[in-house]
């Protein structure tokens, strides 16, 4: 949360109100009733230059997205936000988004657009990964004709990746989507912000033929490895009857795109990029 902002929170759970932020007014109640009550209170203003400021820096925003989720963007790589959002505009109406921990909690929530019948679920605390497809699983086993669609980083999808062996023995239909950039994107990320270059020794890794584990694990598997490649995997999977993994290799080099960025933060990355060129020249 921002330091400077002044926090107003609305939250039914008591227990919760400044947990994450120091709140000047902390109500226990919804948002919904929360907002109409006070509605009530307030003389309407015709003053409309803030809202539309905000109107324009979304459109904005938005347009930047789309621009960058273009599988045309590239002719031969598929880049990370092209697969959230061909998968956002595949899947079914009331579709579960279960999203993993690391750099692709980045890319999946920016770039899906997500109706109102579809749900989010995730752990969303840092160090949490590899949960996504044993929650899908839990997800599916309560409710199988619901489309669940797991959205994991390789690093995490290879530390629990024998749930999908557990969606196979009990025909849980759950739809594993990888980011395969043969790396922990995250960590890179974290090292380069502090001014650390990346240990790659640790980083990076050789991954497996997604597609052909999820055929030996006696699921169904499908693999994009070009811009060409992504939409159809990604349908054929969706449509697939049982758990299928889509394998998608994505651009390592791709930086994420965050609202605001402090001075410190660029210097920082701009002093691990310059000592990991270094290592790299002296092979250090």
């Amino acid at each position: 949360m921002p330091s400077k902002s002044v926090v107003i929170q609305v939250d039914e759970r008591a227990h919760v109100l400044g947990r994450r932020a120091p709140t000047a007014l902390g109500v226990i109640g919804s948002v919904r009733p929360t907002v109409k009550s006070l509605l009530d209170r307030v003389r309407p203003k015709g003053d409309a230059e803030f809202f539309n400021v905000v109107t324009a820096q979304r459109k904005a925003w938005d347009q930047m997205l789309d621009k960058q989720s273009h599988p045309a963007r590239s002719k031969d790589r598929i880049h990370p936000q092209a697969v959230a959002r061909a998968v956002s505009d595949l899947a079914a109406h009331n579709a579960v988004f279960v999203i993993d921990t690391g750099i692709n909690t980045l890319w999946s929530g920016n770039w899906i657009r997500q109706s109102g019948e579809q749900r989010i679920i995730g752990s969303f605390n840092n160090g949490a990964v590899g949960t996504a497809l044993g929650q899908a699983n839990g997800i599916q086993a309560l409710d199988r004709s619901r489309q669940v669609i797991a959205l994991c980083g390789d690093g995490g999808f290879n530390m629990l990746m024998s749930e999908f062996l557990t969606a196979v023995h009990h025909k849980l239909p759950v739809k594993a989507l990888v980011y395969n950039n043969s790396s922990l994107g995250l960590i890179t990320l974290e090292a380069e912000a502090i001014g650390v270059p990346a240990w790659k020794q640790a980083i990076d890794f050789p991954n497996p033929d997604y597609a052909a584990l999820a055929r030996a694990c006696g699921g169904v598997g499908f693999k994009a490895e070009s811009p060409d490649e992504l939409r159809d995997a990604i349908d054929k999977a969706l449509k697939a009857d049982g758990p299928a993994i889509i394998d998608c290799v994505v651009a390592a080099d791709e930086l994420p795109n965050v609202p605001h960025l402090a001075l410190e933060t660029m210097r920082n990355f701009a002093e691990a990029k310059v000592k990991e060129t270094i290592l790299a020249v002296t092979g250090g």
